[in-house]
């Protein structure tokens, strides 16, 4: 079941909001089972249970139960979750677990940071222009932010992760890391303005400001405010803190949701953490 098609049902609001964290129905699926798990409920039908618990929550009351329904029957299939008898809930497995953990956006409260600055360059043939794609892919997924075409920029040395996945792809061309030292920028631009403007990071920080807004008088918010808070994390490069600019708002939304996120990690006895 791939991005969208199994989407499809929800309403408006919680699709964009979804789509922004869980690539799948399915682990949107693990997700509401998870919460569901921690609310509590009394034994009952599970269509009952469904309509009558999602009728009292802003979070369920936005998703189509058939949707979630054929999203268990998938995460059964893959052994994510198990049907247990004279229980109304489906129980998350610990290979679910690891699933959620897996594809859940994580805060780094620590950020460790040697205070240098790395460059990644390439050369690839533009016939294995797939082997561009994949690379490019990965350089986003690892944090680093592109400068200019070909070239891209990161505060963390990405040369051991780099080589283990050019080997593991059979990469052709050439990727050379280069150290900038510490505070590398030359010329009219600074190291700081460079990495808001690399980043994006004005775009993600007004996103940040929205959704703080939004949840002023919620204690943290619900379940929706929080999957809403996740979808801005993922895009978050969460760079060391001594690069971010002091109007940044990331720390002040993470430590709003902090409380309610520690809920579902504790449900999460794999072992899922709020820093990486």
């Amino acid at each position: 079941m791939g991005r969208k098609q199994g989407m499809r049902q929800l309403s408006r609001a919680a699709l964009q909001v979804a789509e922004g964290v869980f690539a799948y129905s399915v682990d949107l699926g693990l997700w509401i089972t998870m919460y569901m798990a921690s609310m509590g409920v009394p034994q009952s039908q599970y269509g009952q249970l469904w309509r009558a618990k999602r009728n009292a929550d802003q979070f369920l009351n936005q998703i189509n139960y058939e949707v979630f329904k054929n999203a268990i029957q998938t995460a059964r299939k893959r052994g994510w979750v198990k049907i247990v008898k004279r229980q109304a809930l489906p129980e998350i497995t610990a290979e679910g677990k690891k699933r959620l953990e897996a594809i859940l956006p994580h805060y780094d409260e620590n950020r460790v940071w040697d205070g240098r600055m790395h460059l990644v360059t390439y050369d690839i043939p533009e016939k294995k222009s797939s082997d561009r794609y994949l690379l490019r892919e990965y350089l986003r997924v690892i944090g680093c932010g592109l400068l200019q075409e070909s070239v891209w920029i990161t505060p963390y040395n990405p040369i051991d992760t780099l080589r283990g996945f050019v080997e593991q792809h059979g990469l052709k061309g050439n990727i050379i890391v280069s150290d900038m030292g510490k505070d590398g920028s030359i010329g009219e631009e600074d190291l700081r303005a460079m990495i808001v403007r690399v980043y994006r990071l004005e775009q993600i920080n007004e996103r940040y400001e929205k959704w703080l807004e939004a949840i002023e008088d919620q204690d943290g918010g619900d379940q929706l405010s929080i999957v809403s808070y996740l979808a801005i994390l993922k895009d978050d490069p969460q760079l060391p803190f001594s690069l971010l600019p002091p109007w940044w708002k990331g720390d002040s939304a993470y430590q709003k949701v902090k409380m309610k996120m520690q809920k579902v990690v504790n449900e999460l006895s794999t072992g899922v953490k709020l820093t990486t």
